[in-house]
């Protein structure tokens, strides 16, 4: 498996492309590659989230239009439906900040319930993700920066924890429409296998996840929508996110082989 994964490392890397099926193959799990190590004091403490949080997106909108796939047809399982209609980006990113900021309130361990700001957790979604929450329990990490050296990418996921008994990469999303089904979540499933690869490949977490959690949570307050990704469902949206990565990779060499010097 090593030595797979090293070869399609390489093809990344190279301008030669690779089959849906042999990057099927290349797993997230390194138990045989980075187990072992040592875990190493985190060196992405200080590093600037808002740069680093905005990596893997990019990748993800690099054809062009954000969350929605290349082609209708072939990413339609994976990546859902093309959306029309957005809310003002500006409004997106206030709601998922103060959201994301009231669950870490919630879910840090080193907080007291007189430390969290109580204003942020009166809000419809942090209502909309109770039912969630009774099921989330043994938190790794929090808004923590992850690193694949190998594929060179970087991330911050939102968390790592235990769902109903199984230990996963959760991603806290906030939506205007309801979301039933992970089709409608576009592009957001390729963004936690990335992470969860960088996670696996990153000596600095000493543990290993094999399943990923989408919540859509609702401003009015209705119950979130909870999109569980097993390993082999992650291991379908691993082999779509390593080719969209190549995809990028070839963009990003081609614009710098035409910049004038």
């Amino acid at each position: 498996m090593k030595m797979l994964f090293q070869t399609i490392c390489r093809q990344l890397r190279s301008s030669k492309g690779f089959s849906v099926e042999s990057a099927a193959l290349v797993a997230f799990s390194t138990s045989s590659y980075s187990c072992g190590r040592k875990k190493k004091v985190n060196p992405y403490e200080e590093v600037d989230q808002e740069k680093y949080s905005n990596l893997v997106q990019s990748v993800l909108s690099s054809r062009g239009v954000a969350h929605t796939p290349g082609s209708v047809e072939e990413d339609a399982l994976l990546c859902g439906p093309v959306s029309k209609h957005k809310p003002p980006k500006q409004d997106i990113f206030l709601q998922g900040k103060r959201f994301h900021e009231a669950l870490e309130s919630i879910l840090s361990p080193q907080e007291t319930l007189k430390e969290r700001d109580e204003n942020l957790l009166k809000s419809g979604y942090i209502e909309s993700v109770q039912h969630i929450l009774k099921d989330v329990s043994g938190v790794r990490a929090l808004e923590s920066a992850v690193q694949h050296e190998t594929l060179n990418y970087i991330g911050l996921l939102d968390c790592v924890a235990e769902y109903q008994g199984k230990l996963c990469v959760i991603d806290w999303k906030t939506s205007e429409k309801p979301k039933p089904f992970i089709q409608s979540t576009f592009d957001n499933p390729l963004q936690v296998v990335a992470y969860m690869g960088a996670m696996n490949h990153d000596t600095n977490y000493s543990f290993q996840v094999q399943c990923g959690l989408i919540v859509v949570a609702y401003k009015d307050g209705s119950p979130a929508h909870p999109h569980f990704m097993d390993a082999e469902l992650c291991s379908q949206y691993w082999a779509k996110w390593l080719l969209r990565l190549e995809e990028y990779t070839e963009k990003k060499k081609n614009q710098n082989i035409q910049k004038p010097e």
